[in-house]
């Protein structure tokens, strides 16, 4: 199932399969390596990014809270001047001129000694003789009865109130420089050693203008915000940026969530970072957002010139993958073709032998190929053609064989009419012998058929000469079966009496024996005639040469090829012995209805 699959997702071409391959195992890895890359990039910037505006705000934070501790201990000094607390309590003792240059030096000497951040602070003070003091210079004349009606003095007047009240959302209209300004003011109850009031004080921070100087100059990095504890926005550095509900109310939910060990973290929020640092004295948040794209213009910028080079590339590799693969595939096609083409003209051409490297091998590889299949298809035509010829002399020389062996069936007819005893056993062996010669498609016979066709010779020699030779076997039964090569003790037999006993007619013996050791059949002719030194001293004296042994041996050699066979000559005054030997092939007889032995060949 799996093999199935990957051949269909697999191109088929070879060109398309380098493409494949080098996109699949180096490109593609390459690009997700840096996507990776790029991502973790993405996520250490945006940590980084998230601890630095941790910091900012907390810079921020703590500045605004130092703003407000000290504007809370101008309070207290004001409260504990006796001065000061001389002119509110018993303003009668002193003229208006004096009382007003008095509570104007106070304040000047608050503003020398404690505000160098550079935030301005407007302060407001009621006695409750029907006198009114500010820091700054008022729209318009100070109106005691209207400014003792506002809802500060009320708040600080009402009975069981706090002494201290923040607002975060004080909008004066009486300060001339900074009319209709948000502000951020302390309300103070300021009462003498007694715990008595003796004045109504209100100390307005100018807090826009001092959250316009902390994030001045930082409109690149993101927008700053103030909020509420309703997520109300109560200052911003960038009019056009707002913090939306669903930011505010996650930041007010995160934030009691963590309680007051976690004050600042950041949130993603629609590929926007908001980085929020709660402020504890005011219930509110100081927020800080950055769009991700701002974040990561640098990272964009570098994936962007990444993507751009790596399409280059890419685009470039292909185009080479396909020429250097076309310099492959291109001639591959063009021989593949060409051997389609020398197919079909019966392997008579030959390819040019162009190009250089694997190509110009692997032609010249193909043209010894042609050359040798037709050299090899030849020599088959040459051997046909040879085998041919044989078949055809063979059917000519069997005429006389057969002619031959017509003639001794006559004979042999006639000397049994005439009762000639004599002839008629000649024209039999000679018939047996010639019957096997003719018998071509067999080449191994059963050693007990060999013995007959050897009895067959030794009675046709005993009449023609007359000799009383005689010949012996030594041979057990289970060797009986044993195939040889036809004709292979008859020669033996026949230089026996040749060589060794020549036209004497002396008594004279033959001795055949048959044995087996190690999977291999010896035969051994043995005879006591006058040796081969004696015999090769005749040789001179007769015409035609007997069949060699040589003939022998080869033809054992053909006929067990790559086996161990062997022809041994031993010969002495007494006598010669000679021994060959073959692989054992042991037939398994069995008896067939008519009672003939039928010959069935076993190793």
């Amino acid at each position: 199932m799996l093999t199935r699959w990957l051949r269909r997702i697999t191109p088929e071409t070879f060109k398309h399969r380098i493409l494949f391959s080098f996109l699949l195992f180096l490109l593609a890895p390459i690009a997700l390596l840096f996507l990776y890359n790029f991502r973790e990039t993405e996520t250490i910037l945006q940590r980084n990014a998230s601890d630095s505006n941790i910091k900012q705000l907390e810079g921020i934070k703590y500045d605004l809270i130092d703003l407000m501790s000290l504007v809370m201990k101008t309070g207290m000094l004001l409260e504990q001047d006796s001065v000061l607390r001389q002119v509110m309590q018993q303003p009668e003792l002193y003229d208006a001129i004096h009382r007003k240059r008095i509570v104007e030096n106070k304040f000047a000497g608050i503003e020398n000694s404690f505000f160098l951040t550079g935030a301005t602070v407007f302060y407001t003070l009621i006695d409750l003789k029907g006198n009114a003091y500010t820091s700054y210079t008022p729209v318009s004349s100070l109106n005691y009865a209207a400014m003792s009606s506002e809802p500060w003095v009320q708040e600080l007047k009402r009975a069981g109130g706090q002494r201290y009240i923040w607002t975060t959302d004080d909008h004066t209209t009486e300060v001339r420089e900074r009319q209709g300004i948000r502000m951020l003011s302390l309300y103070a109850l300021l009462r003498d050693d007694g715990l008595k009031p003796f004045a109504y004080g209100r100390f307005s921070i100018d807090y826009e203008g001092w959250f316009e100087e902390k994030t001045f100059g930082r409109h690149g990095e993101g927008a700053y915000f103030l909020l509420d504890a309703n997520g109300h926005t109560l200052l911003q550095s960038d009019s056009e940026e707002d913090v939306p509900s669903t930011v505010s109310s996650t930041i007010a939910a995160a934030s009691q969530s963590a309680g007051a060990d976690s004050s600042s973290q950041s949130i993603v929020n629609n590929h926007t970072m908001y980085t929020y640092s709660k402020i504890q004295e005011l219930d509110g948040y100081l927020v800080k957002k950055v769009p991700l794209s701002l974040l990561f213009e640098e990272v964009n910028k570098q994936k962007q010139r990444f993507y751009t080079v790596y399409g280059a590339i890419l685009l470039l590799f292909v185009l080479l993958t396909y020429l250097i693969s076309s310099t492959v595939t291109g001639p591959l096609k063009l021989l593949q073709r060409k051997m389609e083409t020398t197919v079909k003209l019966n392997l008579k051409t030959k390819l040019p032998e162009q190009g250089r490297g694997e190509l110009l091998a692997l032609t010249r590889s193909f043209n010894y190929m042609i050359a040798d299949i037709n050299n090899l298809l030849e020599r088959l035509k040459l051997e046909e053609r040879q085998k041919q010829f044989v078949r055809f002399q063979v059917l000519l020389s069997q005429m006389n064989p057969h002619f031959l062996l017509n003639t001794l069936n006559t004979i042999k007819s006639i000397a049994l009419d005439k009762d000639e005893d004599e002839i008629y056993e000649i024209c039999v062996a000679l018939g047996n012998i010639l019957e096997t010669t003719l018998n071509l498609e067999v080449d191994l016979i059963l050693l007990k058929d060999e013995i007959v066709l050897v009895e067959s010779y030794m009675d046709i020699q005993r009449k023609r000469f007359g000799h009383g030779i005689e010949i012996q076997y030594e041979v057990s039964e289970d060797l009986e079966y044993a195939l040889i090569p036809k004709f292979c003790l008859q020669p033996l037999v026949e230089n026996s009496l040749l060589h060794g006993f020549g036209q004497s007619h002396h008594e004279g013996q033959i001795v055949i024996c048959a044995s087996s050791r190690n999977s291999l059949l010896y035969l051994e002719v043995v005879d006591n005639g006058m040796g081969i030194k004696r015999s090769q001293e005749n040789q001179s004296n007769r015409k035609r040469k007997s069949i060699g042994l040589q003939n022998l041996r080869e033809s054992l050699e053909l006929m067990f090829k790559n086996q161990p066979t062997g022809l041994l000559i031993e010969s002495t005054d007494e006598g010669t012995k000679v021994v060959m030997h073959f692989p054992l092939l042991l037939s398994k007889p069995y008896l067939k209805e008519g009672s003939a032995h039928v010959a069935h060949a076993d190793r």
